[in-house]
């Protein structure tokens, strides 16, 4: 598939850390730190970025204190699809932290606690040690994961009003031989029966944990050895990947994973309800008089508006915010679709 020269146009300057959710057919509300380190909300339309406002630098209420916590980055943003977009982050202890926005209405961050899953040893909590990632199978509500002190995945989940009771569902390895999840990992939901996590090894390969039929599965490679051919040029290109995932879910069968390649390229694979796609580029952001390739230098963030619609955003080494929409073909620009 030969992927557009169009395909990246610019959604910022001089911001990082971005993080994306949907809010609505062909809109996603676009979030990003700035270089004073306030946190920054756009709402993008197709082919556009809306006016910029700034949500103050990220504290968190703290109950029965007057201080308010700092609040770590990455953000995480995700959609409970009733027109509320809650935003997850790391405590400076751990914490899970916890803000919504609905329309211009924000709530500010809160300080949850520090997940403890049952059976740990709740006098010694270990605190989170990345960032939270979420996904919503269904609407109100939100499947939230991130990793612990011990190295474990943990899951909680909000259900309207507040968050359930924090659950241990292991590490990266087979029953018995887990090892630590670790780095960044990034959740999905792929219909209202099935959501998965992607984790990287430490080999650097893409890592999947499936939920189906309401049970968890172990982490595996999105790709077995067998599936691999070791002459194919792409290969040089692709291996080993550089950077942390970005997986997202339509509400549908289909899910996307993007992830940034040594050279700064960006790639992606596609689940169809039952394998995976092979690892493909989709190139890097031009930029200039002459179109340069610009390098990707930090994660990308996804966020799919609709079947087969995607937004992805990721910052490049020009000190830019590049954005990438598609109806699910990656060869063209989303503003060129019929």
């Amino acid at each position: 598939m030969a992927v557009s020269e169009k395909l990246w146009s610019e959604a910022g300057q001089d911001v990082f850390c971005p993080a994306a959710a949907a809010t609505g057919d062909r809109t996603t509300m676009l979030f990003m730190r700035s270089a004073s380190s306030e946190l920054l909300v756009s709402e993008c339309g197709q082919g556009t970025v809306g006016p910029v406002r700034s949500l103050g630098v990220p504290t968190a209420r703290l109950e029965g204190s007057r201080v308010e916590l700092p609040v770590e980055w990455p953000i995480a943003a995700c959609s409970s699809r009733d027109g509320t977009v809650h935003l997850l982050a790391r405590g400076v202890e751990g914490e899970l932290i916890h803000g919504r926005l609905r329309g211009e209405e924000w709530s500010g961050f809160e300080a949850i606690g520090i997940p403890v899953p049952e059976g740990h040893a709740a006098e010694f909590p270990m605190g989170l040690v990345s960032a939270p990632t979420a996904c919503c199978r269904e609407k109100g509500t939100l499947d939230v994961f991130a990793v612990a002190g011990d190295g474990d995945l943990v899951h909680t989940r909000w259900d309207g009003e507040g968050f359930t009771a924090c659950a241990s569902i292991g590490g990266v390895g087979p029953p018995g031989q887990d090892s630590a999840v670790f780095g960044a990992i990034s959740a999905f939901d792929a219909g209202a029966r099935s959501m998965g996590v992607m984790a990287r090894s430490r080999s650097g390969d893409l890592m999947v944990k499936w939920w189906t039929a309401g049970e968890w599965h172990p982490f595996a490679a999105i790709h077995g050895i067998e599936e691999i051919d070791p002459l194919d040029p792409v290969q040089q290109l692709m291996r080993p990947l550089a950077g942390p995932p970005a997986a997202c879910g339509g509400g549908s069968a289909r899910a996307d994973v993007f992830v940034r390649g040594p050279r700064g390229g960006l790639f992606f694979a596609s689940w169809n309800g039952a394998r995976w796609s092979q690892l493909q580029s989709m190139g890097m952001p031009r930029s200039g008089a002459e179109r340069k390739p610009v390098p990707i230098t930090g994660g990308p963030v996804a966020c799919a508006w609709g079947k087969f619609r995607l937004d992805v955003f990721a910052c490049a080494s020009d000190g830019k915010l590049y954005r990438a929409s598609s109806l699910g073909d990656w060869s063209a620009p989303e503003t060129g679709q019929k």
